[in-house]
C-alpha cells in the first residue's frame, strides 16, 4: 500500500501521550509513536536546492530538520511543506517527489520495518 501526506505524523512538544517525569528536575515527555523495529540506521543529510521522484520507501523515518525547508508530494498530490525545527515521522511506504526549497540539513533514523 503506497501511503500518503496524510500518513505523515509530526513529531515534537504538545503531540502525542505527554508525561510528566519525576527525576528531580522539571520535565515533559511526548511519546509521539511507538512500535517494533528489528533494526535501524541514524545518519545526518544535507542537500541543496533540488527536487527528485522515489518509489515506496522500505522503512520507517523519523527526521528532524535542522536547516532549510522541504516539501513532500505523494502520489495523489497532497503536499506538505516542512522548515527547521520540524521533526516528522515518514512511513513506510511512502512515495512521491522530494524537493528541497532551500538548502537544508536534517538529522535521520531510518527504522526497519520489524
Amino acid at each position: 500500500m503506497t501511503r500518503l501526506v496524510s500518513d505523515i505524523i509530526r513529531l515534537g512538544a504538545g503531540v502525542g501521550t505527554h508525561t510528566k517525569p519525576d527525576y528531580g528536575m522539571d520535565e515533559d515527555d511526548w511519546c509521539g509513536l511507538r512500535g517494533p523495529a528489528s533494526g535501524y540506521q541514524v545518519g545526518w543529510w544535507e542537500g541543496r536546492v533540488g527536487a527528485v521522484d522515489f518509489p515506496p520507501t522500505v522503512s520507517d523515518e523519523i527526521v528532524w530538520l535542522a536547516q532549510g525547508r522541504i516539501a513532500l508530494t505523494d502520489v495523489q498530490g497532497g503536499r506538505v511543506e516542512f522548515a527547521a525545527g520540524d521533526a516528522y515521522r515518514l512511513p513506510a511506504g511512502f512515495a512521491g517527489r522530494w524537493e528541497t526549497l532551500e538548502d537544508a540539513k536534517k538529522l535521520y533514523l531510518l527504522l526497519d520495518p520489524a
